[in-house]
């Protein structure tokens, strides 16, 4: 019997060309679609109301984006089954939902941004992430698309773990664009060259635009709807993962060895 069904899954936004599907451009929502076509989950995006709560920018990555279809696959084999055929996103938990859910209406979303630690002020930029708690106008924070630009943010948190900063941000919904622009702000007035005063001047619609961060640091790290999701047995998919994440550890090892033997300061053993 065909029921509505609410799936999260995450993706490696540096392999796609964003998340919204456009013709012959790999994006994650193609990929998803191909895949589940494939296994004949569903036949079409209309036919089978096939919803993403949140759209992501080229290279940004995302560990609990949700989608929602109407199906009647099998529960318990739907997540093996896209996984095994589907390139570079990984379908890790599903729930049943009534017939009239969308994705689009969360109760929260949280957005988590790595920045390489460059010698940043974290008290300066703490002080700057207060700012952008509560209500404000966020008119050069984002890219408007003819929408409402006064907006709420629950909460904007910053810490160091080791070479990195971590700014978490949550809020019912986001802007284009409006988070890599936060944290770009952030990132200036940390290494000095944005005041406070500036952001505050900013966030009442005036001064200047502070240009948004690099895409590759942002995941959506989760979409909430007060759901009770759950996983099954992924197979293959996380024997793939854990290969990827050791071929990533290599890469990484290389180029941090590289840099330390290019540091002429560094004492080299002896050969």
């Amino acid at each position: 019997m065909i029921g509505r069904i609410a799936v999260k899954f995450a993706y490696d936004g540096t392999k796609f060309m964003g998340s919204q599907r456009q013709p012959h451009v790999h994006t994650v929502e193609g990929e998803l679609l191909a895949a589940l076509k494939k296994i004949g989950a569903i036949s079409s995006v209309d036919e089978n109301r096939f919803r993403v709560a949140s759209r992501t920018d080229r290279g940004v990555s995302a560990l609990g984006n949700v989608f929602a279809m109407d199906t009647d696959f099998r529960r318990q084999e739907l997540l093996r089954a896209v996984n095994a055929v589907c390139r570079d996103v990984y379908c890790i938990a599903l729930a049943e939902v009534p017939d009239n859910f969308s994705p689009r209406r969360a109760r929260g979303r949280w957005y988590r941004y790595y920045l390489p630690y460059r010698g940043h002020d974290l008290s300066l930029m703490t002080m700057g992430a207060q700012e952008f708690e509560g209500e404000h106008e966020f008119r050069l924070f984002c890219k408007p698309d003819g929408k409402v630009t006064r907006r709420s943010l629950n909460s904007v948190k910053v810490e160091r773990i080791g070479d990195m900063v971590v700014i978490d941000l949550q809020a019912r919904e986001f802007m284009r664009n409006m988070v890599r622009r936060i944290v770009s702000a952030l990132d200036q007035a940390g290494q000095g060259s944005v005041t406070l005063e500036e952001i505050r001047i900013a966030l009442r619609g005036e001064g200047r635009s502070m240009g948004p961060a690099e895409p590759e640091g942002l995941f959506l790290m989760d979409v909430d709807h007060g759901l009770e999701m759950s996983g099954s047995s992924f197979g293959p998919m996380m024997e793939r993962v854990r290969r990827e994440k050791d071929q990533a550890w290599l890469r990484w090892q290389f180029n941090d060895l590289l840099l330390k033997n290019t540091d002429m300061d560094v004492q080299r053993p002896g050969i």
